[in-house]
């Protein structure tokens, strides 16, 4: 084959293989990863389930391919500010915004259905931001303040995290269920914020305090 035949044969692999991941992307949104088969992915796009499998692999590796091409989601809201509450409450209101909050339906989505961590990407920027700078908080803190607070920082990061990832779940029963349907979204997130930081401040050693140069609470 010519050098032309295959940079073309390539680009059509690239154009098929793209065009697999946005209707898995789609199908996993709309339905579920559990009720998602490769076979309904082929469906979608117009190709077998077998050139699915020879091009990306399993569901569990295309799951993985979608979670990859969105990594940048997380990533470009990222900033450089060392301060353990001005970054949760930062993470916490892009992450209730779209496409973010897209982005951790699918994954939560992923995680009712029983699909284990380690099928996952296992990378995801805005989690590891904040245990590194939990951690951070935690080991500058002084002996006295880690004496008054005696949870595991790691602990009272995943309570936050549940908080978080349980809200953007379950918003649509939630809401109901406790008769919020008259507090508005800016509310909602207000009082999210609210609860987050202060689960922070009362339980890592050293939260309260502000670093230098930030202002107060």
């Amino acid at each position: 084959m010519t050098r032309k035949g295959v940079e073309r044969k390539r680009r059509g692999r690239d154009a098929t293989t793209t065009a697999i991941l946005d209707a898995a992307e789609e199908l996993f949104y709309e339905r579920g990863y559990s009720s998602v088969t490769v076979r309904d992915i082929g469906e979608r796009v117009g190709v077998s389930h077998a050139l699915i499998h020879q091009y990306i692999g399993s569901k569990e590796d295309i799951f993985r391919a979608v979670l990859s091409r969105n990594e940048d989601l997380m990533v470009s809201g990222m900033s450089d500010d060392l301060d353990l509450l001005d970054s949760a409450s930062r993470i916490l209101r892009r992450g209730l915004q779209p496409p973010v909050r897209d982005y951790v339906r699918l994954l939560m989505g992923a995680a009712l259905s029983g699909l284990p961590y380690d099928q996952t990407t296992q990378r995801f920027a805005e989690v590891d931001r904040l245990v590194e700078l939990t951690e951070r908080q935690a080991a500058s803190a002084s002996p006295a303040e880690r004496a008054e607070k005696d949870l595991d920082p790691r602990v009272v990061g995943a309570c936050v995290g549940s908080l978080f990832l349980g809200w953007v779940a379950g918003e649509s029963w939630l809401r109901p269920a406790w008769r919020l349907e008259d507090v508005d979204d800016a509310e909602m997130t207000d009082a999210l914020e609210r609860v987050i930081l202060s689960i922070f401040r009362d339980h890592v050693p050293g939260a309260e305090r502000r670093h230098a140069g930030t202002a107060e609470a």
